[in-house]
């Protein structure tokens, strides 16, 4: 018998504070799950970051149970697991809110005794296939999770098995992609058919032979900005629908296309500023806008003037007359003469964020009066170095979160105080 299942991961819906990349966004998992349905697939399997936030707003909260609830319908049932942006430690995600409902299955449950754990299978009543796995958690806890596997279990199940996780894995990660801790493919179970990953923003597969693989789908749309330019750049966006049998497993990668994108570079290199508000308004005049996501990247140093000489609110206006979808003017890497001792660290906000913390972290020392060793080993494993580097990202995409629909300022703020507790783990401080 040849079993077919979809493997989604990383929709981060609710993502986009623009209603129109947030529409698109949430097209492209509806229309993933139209294809799923179309192609009669047994089963779904997602892995990590459904939802951006772990309490996200409701508008894309009541679309995703109506598109789930489509799949249900049709006797497709979703293995779901959860991903950084999905997990909390200390509070109820909508995640454990969807899965009571009964919309899909959570293959995540395990025992752990004497500092081991031992996950537990769910079996898809249909096909028969075995599945389980680990949620992807805050940055910087995942691999002690996969270093506490009990593995002799998992490796001696018998049957078809599918491993589901959310965490980088160092074999296979591209150099731009690895930071913060990654997990050793040796940490995960052998034997199993197929390995699902998520967390990558990048699509990538690996055979180990034609009886096995493993595989990151990629986002199904982009959360980012970066996601978006390398879309426009031809990375293609979807899923897999993976089909395997006693001898074979084999994924086919399905495109998700929702939307046309234009972008262009502009080298300001030793130009003027009016010289570069000419040339991206010249430019601006040719492009084919009508309906597309047009993204527009200003790089160089101006010979003179400042970049806020140029105009760019101009040019978002010209672009939405010309009937773009949405537009983004990408001018982080641009400098002047005049503040060129500045320094420009980065092409995205994301870059940039990375290497101002890195920066900060490496000169955060532990003060040598801290006696308490309990304090000491918590400020090492939290503050300092690479794990340092960690947390402050976390908490930045923590800090970032805006009010949640019909929020008022006393639960806004006991809802991020709650979160950054449960981030840096002051709690686990203080009860040991």
């Amino acid at each position: 018998m040849t079993v077919k299942f979809a493997h989604i991961t990383d929709c981060h819906l609710g993502s986009w504070r623009n209603p129109k990349l947030r529409e698109l966004n949430l097209k492209a998992f509806e229309e993933s799950i139209s294809i799923c349905i179309h192609e009669h697939v047994n089963f779904i399997v997602v892995t990590g970051d459904f939802f951006d936030v772990n309490v996200p707003d409701l508008a894309p909260v009541k679309r995703a149970v109506e598109i789930l609830r489509d799949a249900r319908s049709k006797e497709i049932e979703v293995y779901m697991i959860y991903g950084s942006h999905d997990f909390t430690a200390n509070s109820v995600s909508i995640i454990d809110i969807l899965h009571s409902a009964g919309l899909f299955i959570k293959p995540v449950e395990f025992e752990q005794k004497n500092n081991r754990i031992r996950l537990k299978f769910s079996q898809d009543a249909k096909t028969l296939i075995k599945i389980t796995g680990l949620s992807g958690r805050k940055i910087g806890l995942d691999l002690e999770y996969y270093k506490m596997l009990d593995l002799g279990v998992l490796e001696s199940e018998e049957g078809f098995k599918i491993f589901l996780f959310h965490a980088p894995i160092t074999e296979f990660t591209p150099i731009e992609l690895a930071h913060g801790d990654m997990v050793p493919f040796s940490l995960l179970p052998k034997g199993f058919k197929y390995y699902g990953g998520g967390h990558l923003h990048k699509r990538l597969e690996k055979k180990f032979d034609e009886n096995s693989m493993l595989a990151y789908p990629g986002p199904l749309f982009g959360s980012t900005f970066t996601d978006l330019e390398n879309t426009a750049e031809g990375e293609k966006r979807g899923f897999y629908i993976v089909e395997l049998n006693t001898n074979t497993v084999k994924a086919h990668f399905i495109e998700v296309k929702v939307a046309d994108f234009v972008f262009k570079k502009i080298n300001a290199n030793q130009k003027t500023a009016k010289q570069v508000d000419d040339e991206i308004s010249a430019l601006i005049e040719t492009l084919d806008a009508a309906n597309k996501i047009v993204l527009l990247k200003v790089k160089g140093t101006l010979s003179s003037g400042k970049r806020s000489d140029i105009n760019f609110s101009k040019f978002e206006e010209l672009l939405r007359n010309k009937g773009a979808i949405v537009s983004f003017m990408n001018r982080s890497s641009l400098t002047s003469a005049e503040t060129f001792q500045l320094k420009v660290i980065g092409e995205s906000v994301e870059d940039i964020e990375k290497r101002i913390v890195k920066e900060r972290i490496a000169s955060f020392k532990l003060d040598p009066s801290i006696s308490d060793d309990k304090v000491k080993n918590f400020i090492n494993s939290k503050f300092i170095a690479e794990k340092g580097q960690n947390t402050a990202r976390a908490l930045l995409h923590v800090l970032k979160k805006g009010k949640l629909e019909n929020e008022n300022n006393n639960d806004y703020s006991t809802r991020m105080i709650d979160d950054v507790i449960s981030l840096i783990g002051f709690k686990d401080l203080f009860n040991n």
